[in-house]
């Protein structure tokens, strides 16, 4: 019984760890998106990859706040900074906990180029 006792204790401090890591670890690499400061878009630890004439970008934020705005300003940054490409997309993934998996790709934006036209649409995961 004091075994268990002891283990219920252990748990729930780990736990409680856990939510606190989370919270630096999630906010420290994503607050830029959280708290976006001015007006211009910064790199994070995203991840970037390039396939071919298109750029996919994943994006990491700690909740829904200006998702819209994070991912509107990823794909401007990026089609600034490769602009010979044709299409961008940006991912944008809710990650609340880093111990328990449980991230999911929020919103999706993606800039399109065709000739001299550009034009971006964003898709929402209503089940995240």
């Amino acid at each position: 019984m004091k075994n268990i006792a002891i283990s219920l204790i252990l748990l729930a401090f780990l736990g409680l760890l856990s939510l606190g890591a989370t919270g630096s670890l999630v906010t420290g690499t994503s607050g830029v998106f959280n708290k976006v400061q001015g007006e211009v878009f910064q790199e994070s630890s995203s991840d970037v990859v390039l396939e071919g004439n298109k750029l996919f970008i994943s994006i990491n934020q700690r909740d829904k706040e200006n998702s819209e705005k994070a991912v509107i300003e990823c794909l401007n940054f990026y089609s600034e900074k490769y602009p010979q490409l044709d299409e961008y997309t940006c991912d944008l993934v809710l990650r609340t906990n880093i111990i328990i998996d449980d991230s999911c790709n929020y919103l999706t934006g993606v800039l399109v180029k065709k000739d001299s036209e550009e034009s971006i649409t964003l898709d929402y995961n209503s089940n995240c």
